[in-house]
C-alpha cells in the first residue's frame, strides 16, 4: 500500500513537472481528438498545382475571370524566383489544369455547392490578387475527430454551406 502511495505521488510529481515544459514528442489534445491541421506545403510545384485547379475549378462553376490572364500573371510572378524553370511551371500548369477540366467535365451540377462555390471563390480571389499560396485541404465529409456530429440540431450540410456562402458574398 505505501508503495503505492509512493508511485502515485511520483507520477503526480513528474505530470505536473512537465506542465511548464514544451516537449515536441507528448501528444497534444488535437493529436488525440482527430483535430490536428493538416499542413499543405508551399513550394513552387503545389502552388502551380493549387491555382491551376483552382481556375479549372472556377471556370467549372461558371466564374468569369480571364483564366489566360491568371495563368500568365502566376508563370511571371514563379519564374521571377526561379527562372530556369519557367518551362516546368507552364507544362505543370498545363497538366493540372486539362487534368482537373477533363475531371470535372464527369461531375454533374450538383459539384458546384454552395460551400465548394464559397472556396473556389475564396481562392480565386486570392490567385487573382497575387496570392498563389495553396489552399488549405478541403475536408472530408466523413472526418472530423472524435467527437464530430455531436450537436445535432440544424447544423445539417446544407445549412452549413448557405451560412459560408453567405459570409462570402
Amino acid at each position: 500500500m505505501k508503495s503505492l502511495k509512493v508511485l502515485l505521488v511520483a507520477l503526480s510529481a513528474a505530470a505536473l513537472g512537465g506542465c511548464g515544459a514544451s516537449l515536441p514528442s507528448l501528444p497534444t489534445t488535437g493529436s488525440l481528438l482527430g483535430t490536428q491541421p493538416k499542413v499543405t506545403p508551399n513550394d513552387p510545384l503545389t502552388r502551380t498545382m493549387d491555382v491551376a485547379a483552382t481556375s479549372a475549378r472556377a471556370i467549372k462553376c461558371g466564374y468569369n475571370f480571364d483564366p489566360a490572364k491568371l495563368k500568365n500573371q502566376f508563370i511571371t510572378a514563379e519564374t521571377a524566383a526561379n527562372p530556369a524553370d519557367a518551362v516546368k511551371f507552364a507544362q505543370v500548369y498545363d497538366t493540372a489544369f486539362n487534368g482537373v477540366s477533363k475531371a470535372l467535365a464527369q461531375k454533374g451540377a450538383d459539384y458546384c455547392s454552395p460551400l465548394k462555390v464559397a472556396r473556389i471563390k475564396l481562392a480565386l480571389a486570392r490567385h487573382l490578387n497575387g496570392d498563389y499560396t495553396p489552399s488549405p485541404p478541403e475536408p472530408s465529409e466523413d472526418e472530423g475527430g472524435l467527437l464530430s456530429g455531436w450537436g445535432g440540431g440544424d447544423s445539417s450540410s446544407s445549412n452549413k454551406g448557405a451560412n459560408m456562402q453567405d459570409m462570402f458574398q
